[in-house]
């Protein structure tokens, strides 16, 4: 049973939007990394540099994170798979 103080239905609208915006974000890192493989592939590489890249890599993390957060909150409210309580509050 989640010990979370917001009620299900917030829960779940909130969990919703983590959910749109992670799937957004990650559409978006998938755009750009593809537009630097190109470069890449060009010799276009010195323009983008590694820092576009790392940052690139690093935003397709964060996206996929979103999604599971707002997965588990949806789902439960809780953000952890291990025992104990570990509820979003």
């Amino acid at each position: 049973m989640p010990t979370s103080r917001m009620t299900p239905f917030t829960r779940r609208f909130t969990g919703s939007l983590l959910m749109v915006a992670g799937a957004l974000l990650l559409l978006a890192q998938l755009l750009r990394f593809g537009i630097a493989a190109v470069e890449w592939q060009r010799g276009l590489w010195t323009n983008t540099g590694y820092t576009y890249l790392v940052l690139t890599v690093l935003m397709l993390v964060v996206a996929v994170l979103l999604m599971r957060f707002g997965w588990r909150m949806r789902r439960d409210g809780h953000i952890s798979d291990e025992p104990g309580d570990h509820s979003i509050t």
